[in-house]
């Protein structure tokens, strides 16, 4: 079963992450990931081959335990929890 997470911007991308957090948007699974992918960051050509997501840290300023996502190795997004592939 996939569990809703919320994802925001990468801090650092012109925003502190307080700002950053005022998009944060929910969506649940891999096909929703991508979908706001394609919708977002089309630029960065996002496919199921150079999407990854792996944990990043602990962010005690808004209490995440922090995942990464990136597009062919650049940092995207930031989530609160994993997403698994499906």
């Amino acid at each position: 079963m996939n569990e809703t997470v919320l994802i925001r911007p990468a801090a650092g991308m012109g925003i502190t992450v307080y700002e950053a957090m005022e998009h944060c948007v929910e969506i649940t699974g891999w096909p929703a990931l991508m979908s706001y992918l394609k919708v977002h960051y089309d630029f960065l050509n996002p496919t199921d081959e150079n999407v990854e997501i792996r944990h990043y840290t602990y962010d005690d300023r808004i209490d995440w335990d922090t995942f990464l996502v990136t597009v062919d190795g650049k940092a995207t997004l930031f989530t609160n929890g994993d997403i698994k592939r499906s």
